[in-house]
């Protein structure tokens, strides 16, 4: 039993185009952990607990690898795997249970771990993205590729085995990109960030693109313990 297994596939590999991570970029981190999630509508999550400039925080709600009907999601298990591929990972087994300060003042909180992807050091291209919801704003940080640390390359040219850093070089015209959805317009968002992003200022946009009450919650597997950090053969 396993959780993923990846893929070599060229459509699977082709790269998408202050030290805490809060707008669009590319960003060197350390994957302490990356956490899976279930949606109550049966979905499943990945978000990444990172480590940047030794700022901590978790990226939420955006690597969504499996649908409701548990069918993969093509852009979220396409970016899950373009990660396996840099990391050298062919196959990543069911997460483990596991308490990692993640919760409010670093409360340690219980969350599902799949180990084989802890302690990764990538590059991590970032999209912030705005949208409405019941007359809320929300912010989203979506992740749209990784680069391995080293040498800048994507999944696809690892898999090729050629141009190391040439998706790198070409994604650059993308690293400022911000996504407006629901009729949220620069302008809207910079007051609402100006005024300490309140609740109820998104006006009449009902907006589509949030999971609303759809809560997610960590599945059930072994209990182990994991506190992150570098592991101890380093």
């Amino acid at each position: 039993m396993s959780f993923a297994k990846s893929s070599k596939k060229s459509e699977d590999v082709k790269q998408s185009g202050g030290a805490y991570i809060n707008g669009s970029g590319i960003y060197p981190v350390n994957i302490i952990a990356p956490l899976v999630s279930v949606s109550n509508g049966g979905s499943t999550s990945v978000d990444m607990y990172v480590d940047h400039m030794k700022q901590k925080q978790v990226i939420y709600g955006n690597l969504r690898v499996t649908n409701n009907d548990e069918s993969p999601n093509k852009i979220g298990a396409k970016i899950f795997n373009q990660l396996m591929i840099i990391a050298g990972v062919d196959e990543v087994a069911d997460p483990i249970e596991a308490e990692l300060p993640i919760g409010k003042k670093e409360k340690m909180k219980d969350c599902a771990v799949l180990e084989d992807l802890t302690d990764i050091d990538v590059l991590m291209r970032v999209q912030m993205e705005y949208s409405a919801y019941n007359g809320n704003i929300q912010e989203k940080k979506v992740i749209k590729g990784f680069y391995r640390a080293e040498d800048l390359a994507t999944a696809e040219e690892i898999v090729n085995e050629s141009d190391f850093g040439n998706g790198y070089e070409a994604d650059q015209k993308y690293v400022n990109n911000i996504t407006y959805k629901d009729g949220m317009t620069p302008e809207k968002i910079a007051a609402w960030i100006a005024a300490s992003r309140p609740d109820g200022t998104a006006g009449d946009e009902a907006g589509s693109t949030s999971t609303g009450g759809n809560k997610e919650r960590a599945p059930a597997f072994g209990k182990k313990r994991f506190a992150g950090g570098k592991k101890d053969d380093e």
